[in-house]
């Protein structure tokens, strides 16, 4: 089979969205800085054209195997502005088999057995392990710049953000393409302190106050002078333009002024928007 595509690639690709998080250059090891140095300038649309490429190619191998086969590093790259107008460049690395690894960990428990070796055959997860490096997956597994999410958008995401928050969006004619929206590190993380804090007060054997946890976990061994960036993928289509973040806000803050019934409705509302998307992952 020719794995060379034609057309618009992003429309083959599931909507999945992305929670990513760039780092200064000097925060890399030296053989990263030079990738990162010599790397043609690309945009976010060139960038996911250029993942979403990769990932056909390998998934339309004469021979099943998803995984990347000695594919180089590479790293999205974003612009931001600091208080006295200095542009600054933040970077995320591809990490391509780290992430395919925990892609197969998560398919394997969310399919059949029988379903999931015929998608992903024992034989190229065996030649898979041969190619890693152990070193490399660990360090990259303990410093992962990117999470990712199929068919909906975890709540505890949406601590991050705020309705007025820079944000970048992309028509192609009528059509909405893509919706990224960005905030610097530390405004990022005294808003999951609060959303923590309202928890754990009002609501701590929730499941949203568990995942703030490891979301906070997460973000912990990342630079503070990082951008965090919640790309909707696909799903910008579906659900944009999206109230989530307005909405749990006003739900945190209706539980710390003890208006549980205004907690409620916030819920609801939260609720409520992602059930599309949700019977449509099943659907596919």
């Amino acid at each position: 089979m020719n794995s060379k595509l034609t057309g618009p690639i992003s429309e083959l690709t599931s909507a999945t969205a992305f929670l990513r998080v760039y780092e200064p250059l000097d925060t890399f090891e030296d053989w990263a800085q030079s990738i990162i140095l010599r790397a043609p300038a690309r945009t976010a649309d060139q960038w996911d054209d250029f993942e979403n490429q990769g990932l056909w190619q390998r998934t339309l191998r004469n021979v099943s195997d998803p995984f990347p086969h000695d594919e180089p590093e590479f790293f999205r790259s974003v612009k931001t502005l600091d208080y006295q107008g200095t542009e600054h460049t933040r970077y995320c690395p591809g990490q391509l088999q780290a992430r395919s690894v925990l892609a197969a960990e998560q398919a394997e428990e969310a399919i059949r057995p029988e379903v999931f070796d015929l998608l992903v055959p024992p034989v190229s997860r065996e030649a898979n392990s041969q190619r890693i490096d152990p070193q490399r997956l660990a360090a990259d597994l303990t410093h992962l710049h990117t999470r990712t999410s199929s068919w909906g958008i975890p709540l505890s995401w949406f601590a991050l953000f705020r309705e007025d928050d820079e944000c970048e969006t992309v028509h192609d004619g009528d059509r909405l393409k893509a919706v990224r929206v960005y905030i610097g590190f530390d405004q990022a993380v005294e808003r999951l302190a609060w959303a923590v804090q309202t928890l754990v007060t009002h609501a701590p054997h929730s499941q949203l106050f568990e995942e703030l946890g490891d979301l906070g976990a997460w973000l912990e061994s990342f630079d503070d002078r990082s951008i965090i960036e919640l790309d909707y993928g696909l799903l910008a289509e579906i659900v944009w333009p999206d109230d989530s973040a307005s909405d749990l806000m006003d739900g945190l803050q209706s539980m710390e002024d003890g208006d549980m019934t205004g907690a409620a409705a916030a819920y609801r509302r939260l609720s409520n928007r992602w059930l599309g998307p949700r019977h449509l992952g099943r659907a596919n």
